[in-house]
């Protein structure tokens, strides 16, 4: 009968006794073993990563300060380019919006906000359903140029397209290409 319960004290014992092993093991293996030079190679390592991870950051720093330097040239030259073209104030017969068949725009002659009259309409960009821009034909054979619907109003009277771009600067658009 002793073979029995030596055998059923060893069942209890042993999860304990397992534990108190891998502990013993983990204990040998804690940091507070390691020696300074240990340490010291540790502390190296770490600062030599942190060194490769700064200078990373600070290329990309400056990849990105190159890259909003070239932005914000390429933004002012834009900002330049379109300054140029000088628009007169619209006179205030032209202040209201007027509904106009899109048909009516074809053909129709386009005059500067002045009365001089520079071209006539060949094409029109719809969107939306609305005129965004159309294109002018220049007389003279001065070419063709887009003009935004914002530069444009419409005498119905007259039956004429009227822009408040000047005649040089119309003229200087048909030479542009993007």
């Amino acid at each position: 009968m002793q073979p029995v319960k030596t055998l059923a004290l060893w069942g209890v014992l042993a999860p304990c006794f397992a534990l108190l092993l891998s502990s013993a093991a983990i204990a040998q293996s804690s940091p507070s073993d390691t020696t300074p030079a240990q340490n010291d190679a540790q502390y190296q390592a770490q600062q030599q990563q942190y060194q490769e991870q700064l200078q990373i950051y600070k290329a990309n720093e400056k990849n990105y300060e190159e890259k909003a330097a070239r932005y914000e040239a390429a933004r002012d030259r834009y900002i330049a380019a379109h300054a140029r073209y000088h628009r007169d104030l619209w006179p205030s017969r032209y202040e209201h919006d007027i509904v106009v068949y899109k048909t009516d725009l074809l053909g129709a002659r386009v005059a500067t906000s002045n009365g001089h009259v520079v071209g006539h309409v060949e094409e029109l960009a719809l969107a939306g359903g609305h005129v965004d821009a159309l294109r002018v034909a220049l007389d003279r054979d001065r070419g063709d140029v887009w003009i935004e619907a914002i530069d444009l109003r419409f005498d119905a009277d007259e039956k004429l397209v009227v822009t408040d771009l000047d005649r040089e600067d119309l003229y200087a658009m048909s030479h542009e290409s993007f």
